[in-house]
């Protein structure tokens, strides 16, 4: 399922509708809907799990990760996402 959600990521209009989407919910939904016009069942808990994964798929924390952790900044699903979308593209 990573697999999928990974290909996803790779339409830009996703990506763009992803980065203005207003919070977790709204891009879980986003993911989800996507999935099901390609055929995926994916499920809005599996699609959260596989954020999860994909979130701590990235090598080392940056600056901003750790300001999000110690709650000087927020991140969100969408911010993560487009930062697996980096790491997918540079792993191609």
């Amino acid at each position: 399922m990573l697999d999928q959600i990974k290909a996803l990521l790779q339409d830009a209009q996703l990506r763009e509708q992803l980065l203005a989407a207003a919070d977790r919910e709204e891009v879980i939904k986003l993911i989800t809907t996507a999935g099901a016009e390609k055929g995926y069942t994916l499920t809005e808990e599996s699609v959260s799990q596989a954020a999860t994964e994909l979130m701590s798929e990235g090598e080392e924390l940056t600056e901003e990760d750790l300001l999000a952790v110690a709650g000087g900044a927020r991140a969100t699903l969408a911010d993560s996402c487009k930062s697996a979308m980096c790491n997918c593209q540079q792993q191609m």
